[in-house]
């Protein structure tokens, strides 16, 4: 009586580790077009509005709209305070759609390490509300709510090599941590990006081959994408 039991324990084990294989899909590809307008303001300020859709599902469906409003102001020529607001449509891969809200507190340092090449260095904390402005309307519509948010922060290194006036290639790597509630904080994604900067009469083209791997994970996921940025500057 007691083998089959065991039997049965380890055969539920290994049919829902199959099954969770099945329904999460660890391996995709996906688009990330955007456009970005930047504008200096009160001589010291760069305003930063910027619109993209992302795409998963081997670029097949909606993943993300977001639009950001930021503003970068320089200390000195080595070290720069940012700070970004950010609206998210987000088409969750298994859970219902998200629209959420969320904030960012940057420190920002550059150096130039040759005449052609310059290293940058970001950190970030960042805190995403989940359905933020729904939340808000059964507030004043007198229904309960929950407020679910997380928080994380995030190290950016990037490598810059000025080809020319109007050519720029650059590599850099990005790790997120993430914090949430009732957990300890932990490392969870890794991004990696590789690309080239186009300066030309109408703006700048941004061609980048980006990678994400999920940590932390008994299925981890990893994400491929080719990201296009279009700036204007004024």
């Amino acid at each position: 009586m007691k083998t089959n039991k065991c039997l049965t324990l380890i055969f539920v084990i290994l049919t829902s580790n199959l099954y969770a294989q099945q329904i999460k899909v660890t391996r995709d590809f996906g688009v990330w077009i955007g456009v970005k307008y930047e504008k200096k303001i009160f001589k010291s300020f760069d305003l930063d509005l910027e619109q993209q859709i992302r795409t998963f599902k081997n670029s097949s469906v909606l993943d993300d709209y977001l639009f950001d409003i930021g503003l970068k102001y320089p200390i000195n020529k080595e070290f720069n305070l940012g700070t970004n607001i950010r609206y998210t449509y987000n088409n969750k891969r298994v859970k219902e759609n998200e629209n959420n809200f969320r904030y960012n507190l940057d420190i920002g340092y550059k150096k130039d390490l040759t005449q052609k090449i310059k290293i940058y260095y970001r950190l970030r904390y960042q805190k995403e509300y989940i359905n933020h402005f729904r939340n808000i309307y059964y507030r004043f519509s007198g229904t309960s709510s929950q407020k679910i948010y997380s928080s994380g922060v995030r190290n950016k290194l990037k490598i810059t090599f000025k080809q020319n006036k109007k050519n720029k290639f650059y590599t850099s790597a990005e790790l997120f941590r993430l914090i949430e509630n009732f957990r300890e904080p932990y490392f969870n994604k890794i991004r990696f990006n590789i690309g080239e900067e186009i300066k030309s009469k109408i703006g700048k083209f941004d061609f980048s081959l980006g990678f994400e791997k999920e940590l932390h994970s008994d299925f981890p996921y990893s994400f491929l994408f080719l990201k296009m940025i279009y700036s204007i500057k004024r």
